[in-house]
């Protein structure tokens, strides 16, 4: 059974936070929410983004944590 896809701040929390400041203008209202969500995350589920927890279509779910990505703000892992 797939618990979710393990992520970890780009660089560390402290450089998550630095590097938001500069490519938040390159982040809408749905992308904020979901930075919101997996910080919460990195806290309650060990850095684990849970199977089927965003309200979005997966395909909609994959472009915005490959933009995340791209953005250099989280580190995407393997399925855990």
């Amino acid at each position: 059974m797939t618990k979710g896809l393990a992520f970890a701040f780009h660089g560390g929390p402290t450089a998550f936070i630095d590097r938001l400041a500069i490519v938040i203008d390159d982040l809408d209202d749905e992308d904020l929410k979901i930075l919101e969500q997996v910080c919460e995350w990195s806290w309650t589920n060990h850095c684990v983004i849970p199977v089927e927890s965003f309200r979005l279509s997966p395909t909609e779910v994959e472009w915005r944590l490959t933009k995340l990505e791209r953005l250099e703000l989280l580190d995407l892992g393997e399925r855990v």
